[in-house]
C-alpha cells in the first residue's frame, strides 16, 4: 500500500521535511489555511472605470485585469496544493513527477509581461510627497502605515474620474488603480488590506511601466507565499491565488469545474484571453466544483491518473487558438525571480515536460534558505538592486539560460520504471493521504 509512512530511501532532496505541514498532517492534525485578499476589488466596478483611465492602463499593460470577474478562491484546493509544495525545489510533488507554476502560466493566464527589467528599487522614501506627486492627494495619517497604504482608501478616493480631469489627473487615477490591483489581486500580502508604496515609485513614469517584468514579480511573490504556507502554524496565505487556482484547473482535470464553451462572439469580444478570464466566467455562472474538502482533494491528487494531468495545456488546439501573441522564450529560463526583497528561483529544468521536453534527472536545486530570510522588516533603507546584484546579473542573462531538450511524443507521462521516475520515487513523497484514504495502487 502507498501509505503515508512510506518515505523515500534518500531524503536529501526533502531536507526541510521536519518543518513541512505534511509532518503534522500525518500525525492526524488538520489546519485551516485561508487566502488573504482585499474584499474590495475594482474589478467589481470595472464598468465604472472611466474610459480614459482604462485606456491609460491598457497602454502600460494592466488594463485587461479590470475585465476579470471577482471569483472565490477554493481554500480547500489551496491547502491541498500547499501540502504538495516543496520549498527546496519550488515545485509541487505529485505522483507522476514535479510540476510548478511557471512564467508561461503567468503570461497566458494573467496576460502580464514576463520579459523585462526586474521589479526592484528603493523601499523607503517621503511617502507624503510621493503620494502628492503621483496620486495628486495627501492621504490622512491613518491611511499610510509604515511603508504601506490602505487599499480601501485607494478604492474609495479614486472611484470616479472628474469630467474635466487633465491628463495628469487621469495618470493619478491609473496609478491608484494599478496599485490596488497589485495589492488585492497580483501580490497581496497576508494583511489583505494594505499595499506597499514601493510599487508606486515604479509607476512614476507610466511610459516606462511596461518595461518591467511584472509577471516574474508576481510569480516570485506566489512562490514566497507557498514557502510560508508549508508551515503548519500559518493560518493565512498571500500571493496571487487566482493564478494558482487557474493553473491547477488548466492541468488537473479531475478537480476542474465545468468550463462553458466560448462562442465566436465571446472570443471576438475578449472573453477568452487572458485564459484566467475563462475560469472567472465559469465560476460567475456557479459551475459545480468537485472539490469540497481538503481530504477529498488530497485523495484525488494521491490517486491522480496519467490522463487526468495535462503537461502542455496551452498547445491544445482549442486553447492555443485563444492565445494572443507569442509567449516569450523567457518562460523556460532557469533564473531568479525578483521582487524587491524577495528572490525565488524559476526551476524550469525540473518541469521540462511542461515545455514539451522529456524530463531528465535535474541537478540539485540551490539552497536558498538564507534568501528566504530576507524581507523588508528592519531593512527599509536597503537598496535592493545593489544588495541582490548577483541575482539580477543572472536575470539579465535570462535569454542564455533557456532549457533545451528532446521533445516527447504522446502526453508526456513516464512509467515508474523509467530513469527519471526511479530517481523521483527515491527522492520525494508521492502520497499525502492518511492510509485509509490512499489508493492501493502504486
Amino acid at each position: 500500500m502507498a501509505g503515508h509512512q512510506r518515505l523515500p530511501s534518500d531524503m536529501s532532496l526533502l531536507r526541510l521535511q521536519d518543518k513541512h505541514v505534511t509532518k503534522t498532517v500525518w500525525e492526524g492534525n488538520e489546519r485551516l489555511l485561508r487566502p488573504r485578499r482585499h474584499a474590495i476589488w475594482i474589478m467589481n466596478h470595472a464598468d465604472l472605470v472611466h474610459p480614459r483611465v482604462k485606456a491609460m492602463m491598457d497602454g502600460v499593460g494592466f488594463g485587461h485585469l479590470l475585465t476579470f470577474s471577482n471569483i472565490d478562491i477554493n481554500h480547500h484546493l489551496v491547502m491541498a496544493l500547499v501540502e504538495r509544495w516543496r520549498t527546496e525545489t519550488h515545485t509541487f510533488h505529485l505522483p507522476h513527477g514535479e510540476t510548478t507554476v511557471t512564467l508561461e502560466d503567468v503570461s497566458v493566464l494573467l496576460g502580464l509581461p514576463i520579459d523585462g527589467e526586474p521589479v526592484t528599487g528603493f523601499t523607503n522614501g517621503d511617502w507624503v510627497s510621493m503620494c502628492r506627486h503621483l496620486l495628486g492627494i495627501i492621504p490622512p495619517g491613518n491611511v499610510v502605515i509604515g511603508n504601506t497604504i490602505r487599499l480601501s482608501w485607494l478604492n474609495n478616493n479614486f472611484h470616479q474620474l472628474p469630467d474635466d480631469a487633465s491628463e495628469n489627473v487621469v495618470a493619478h487615477y491609473a496609478r491608484a488603480h494599478i496599485l490596488t490591483l497589485i495589492g488585492s489581486l497580483l501580490m497581496p500580502d497576508t494583511s489583505g488590506s494594505r499595499v506597499h508604496l514601493m510599487y508606486l515609485l515604479l509607476l512614476d513614469d507610466l511610459n516606462n511601466v511596461s518595461s518591467y517584468s511584472w509577471g516574474s514579480a508576481v510569480l516570485a511573490c506566489l512562490y514566497r507565499a507557498l514557502d510560508h504556507g508549508i508551515n503548519f502554524n500559518q493560518d493565512n496565505i498571500g500571493g496571487c491565488m487566482l493564478l494558482l487556482q487557474c493553473w491547477a484547473w488548466e492541468r488537473i482535470k479531475c478537480i476542474s469545474p465545468s468550463l462553458p464553451p466560448l462562442s465566436a462572439e465571446d472570443i471576438a469580444s475578449g472573453l477568452g484571453y487572458p485564459l484566467a478570464k475563462r475560469w472567472s466566467r465559469a465560476l460567475s455562472q456557479r459551475q459545480h466544483q468537485p472539490t469540497s474538502s481538503v481530504s477529498l482533494i488530497r485523495s484525488m491528487l494521491d490517486q491522480l491518473q496519467s490522463k487526468q494531468f495535462i503537461w502542455c495545456p496551452y498547445t491544445e488546439d482549442d486553447i492555443a487558438a485563444l492565445i494572443i501573441g507569442e509567449v516569450s522564450c523567457v518562460c523556460r529560463a532557469v533564473v531568479p525571480l525578483i521582487c524587491f526583497a524577495t528572490v525565488e528561483f524559476h526551476q524550469a529544468d525540473r518541469v521540462m515536460r511542461q515545455f514539451g521536453f522529456r524530463q531528465t534527472i535535474p541537478t540539485d536545486p540551490l539552497n536558498l534558505d538564507q534568501l528566504h530570510k530576507e524581507d523588508m522588516r528592519g531593512r527599509t533603507e536597503r537598496y535592493w538592486p545593489q544588495y541582490h546584484e548577483r541575482w539580477i546579473v543572472l536575470w539579465n542573462d535570462r535569454h542564455n539560460r533557456l532549457i533545451q531538450g528532446v521533445q516527447f511524443n504522446g502526453n508526456g507521462h513516464l512509467r515508474d520504471t523509467t530513469t527519471y521516475m526511479q530517481w523521483y520515487i527515491n527522492h520525494t513523497i508521492r502520497y499525502i493521504s492518511l492510509p485509509q484514504q490512499t489508493s492501493d495502487e502504486d
